[in-house]
């Protein structure tokens, strides 16, 4: 069992390595390291609390964030999101996630892109105590206007899942990725964004893992905004005893650097 254990954890150092390797090679092949990461960065904070008081003594809070930086033609994003709540001073909630991507714009018009990212997330009341998934793949810029944004994009990846309890459950399969964003103006200066990523496996009941993130946002001014967000995640095979979907609805004051 403990060499079993050796082997697994050596298997998903390798491939981390290995994908870890392929994405700096593209990084440095266009030159990113060419100009100083310090500076050009650009991103926003986003802070969410709800209390609730009575009966229940319920109260979650919720802290998002992403930086991008923009280049000649590519691109780095990293995002990062944690969601915290108790009940009756009991925690019943304890979930984050990470993301890191670098895309490069060519073609005519540089309307497409290749796309190589690392998505990293954890779940205490699902049974997950993390999943990580290096993939690539190739998109298309469906829409690029001051009013309108819409990306679409489709790849593979291998997704790595470690759970908290039942162990018996621990899986690594090959996946692929199917994703879309969008950003749509609405009113004078708000707008409204759909961020979808479905990951069908590619084995026999390796399942579907949906990511879906709705947000309306309406500026206060040019550094804060009001925001609005529902997400909802979907796993066809959860840990036994768990749930299949999970939502969340959250409230909260976003600031722009």
């Amino acid at each position: 069992m403990e060499n079993m254990s050796l082997r697994q954890k050596n298997k998903k150092n390798k491939l981390l390595f290995i994908f870890g390797t392929v994405f700096l090679n593209f990084v440095l092949a266009n030159h990113v390291f060419a100009v100083d990461l310090t500076h050009g960065w650009s991103g926003d904070v986003f802070i969410g609390y709800n209390k609730v008081s009575g009966n229940t003594d319920k109260g979650s809070g919720s802290l998002s964030a992403q930086a991008i930086k923009e280049l000649d033609k590519s691109k780095i994003t990293l995002k990062a999101n944690a969601f915290y709540s108790e009940s009756d001073s009991k925690k019943d909630g304890q979930k984050y996630d990470a993301l890191a991507n670098y895309s490069l714009d060519f073609g005519r018009e540089e309307r497409w892109f290749n796309f190589y990212q690392v998505f990293i997330d954890h779940d205490y009341f699902a049974d997950i105590s993390y999943r990580i998934t290096p993939a690539l793949g190739l998109g298309y810029h469906l829409y690029r206007l001051e009013d309108l944004i819409w990306d679409i994009d489709a790849g593979v990846g291998y997704r790595i899942t470690r759970h908290r309890m039942n162990k018996a459950a621990d899986e690594e399969v090959p996946v692929a990725l199917f994703h879309t964003f969008v950003k749509k103006k609405v009113f004078d200066n708000a707008f409204f964004s759909e961020d979808l990523t479905v990951y069908p496996g590619l084995k026999t009941s390796a399942g579907i893992i949906i990511r879906s993130e709705t947000a309306f946002t309406n500026p206060l001014n040019e550094k804060l905004a009001l925001e609005l967000k529902y997400i909802f995640d979907y796993n066809s095979e959860p840990a036994a005893g768990k749930k299949s979907a999970d939502a969340q609805f959250i409230a909260g004051i976003k600031y722009k650097f």
